[in-house]
């Protein structure tokens, strides 16, 4: 039974209805300022039907201002407009809210999400938020040696749709405008359903000595990984918080510059093969890693399973999310990404 006082993050959520109830969130057709940037890739299509994927670490309940926060995710992931939303670091209260449940309201998404909750009734997880229905999910412990229990992987089945490119924000310019199907006569893009693609969303252990904890989460990864890899078909995608950056021995064994952990099963990195720059996703720019004791790193990925049926995953254009405030307020301590894929 729900306390009678009203929990914080019921709060968040009567917030948001309300919101919500004035209209305040996106609909189709309407532009919302952009509060990431996507690059394009040099070699990308003008026009090419696509899946957007995006990846986040929400930060948690981290921070006096997490309630200020939500609604500055919410508006940067609208703005967005993915097919496919990875978060990492979600909240939701036992006998209360749940940040996922309100992200996949306010976005009009389906939603795959296992919390697990401790002493204090919250649950700190992961979770998928899709366009298209989800078929199957399931989560998975990344426990090694006896460290790191609370870590999982979340793998998810989704009816795969990809939507040509002129519905959506273009890539690389600006992309100010919320994806619509003017073009089509209708308030929703054009969509070619393509059977399903397999999703893995993650969180490896954050701790700086513990690579070898990360190198065996990552063979559990590859595992989980395997029976959905069809060397025929659409790849899996796997993305997340990997606390690592692409130098490190737990990257390189996903990236087949060590020798993989299942044989055959190796990943393209996405922002290696399209990005621009660093691409730092935990940046000392960010006002709140000022007294951060890491340096800037690349720590968030988007991972597409090899080989595959070219194009099919290639990386159409690739860009940092969630790198300017909303209102003020920045969403999180981590930058993210959004990665649009060739269907």
């Amino acid at each position: 039974m729900r306390q009678e006082a009203e929990s914080a993050g019921e709060a968040v959520a009567r917030a948001a209805r309300e919101r919500n109830r004035m209209g305040t969130g996106n609909k189709s057709g309407k532009q919302w300022p952009h509060h990431g940037t996507v690059h394009q890739s040099a070699h990308a299509l003008t026009t090419v039907a696509a899946v957007r994927v995006a990846t986040w670490n929400l930060w948690w309940r981290f921070g006096d201002n997490w309630h200020a926060r939500y609604e500055a995710i919410a508006a940067t992931l609208e703005a967005v407009d993915a097919d496919v939303v990875c978060c990492q670091e979600v909240w939701a209260e036992q006998d209360g809210a749940s940040q996922a449940e309100l992200l996949a309201d306010r976005l009009g998404m389906e939603l795959a999400h296992h919390p697990r909750f401790g002493r204090r009734g919250l649950s700190f997880g992961n979770a998928v938020l899709s366009r298209t229905p989800i078929v199957a999910s399931e989560s998975h412990t990344l426990e090694v040696q006896g460290e790191s229990g609370h870590r999982t992987a979340l793998v998810a089945r989704i009816a795969r749709a990809s939507r040509d490119e002129s519905d959506r924000s273009p890539a690389g310019n600006g992309g100010n405008e919320a994806r619509t199907g003017a073009d089509n006569g209708s308030d929703k893009p054009t969509q070619t359903n393509n059977g399903e693609m397999t999703v893995i969303c993650t969180h490896l252990e954050h701790r700086f000595h513990l690579s070898e904890i990360r190198q065996g989460q990552v063979a559990t990864l590859c595992e989980l990984a395997a029976p959905h890899h069809d060397p025929e078909g659409f790849p899996v995608v796997m993305a997340g918080d990997f606390n690592a950056v692409p130098t490190s021995d737990e990257i390189r064994l996903l990236t087949g510059e060590r020798p993989p952990p299942v044989p055959a099963l190796v990943w393209s990195d996405a922002w290696a093969q399209a990005g621009d720059g660093p691409g730092y996703t935990w940046d000392g720019r960010n006002p709140y890693l000022s007294q951060a004791m890491w340096p800037n790193r690349r720590i968030d990925y988007v991972f597409v399973a090899t080989p595959r049926p070219v194009p099919h995953g290639n990386i159409a254009a690739i860009g940092l999310i969630g790198t300017e405030s909303v209102d003020g307020v920045m969403p999180s301590d981590h930058y993210g990404l959004a990665v649009d894929l060739i269907d």
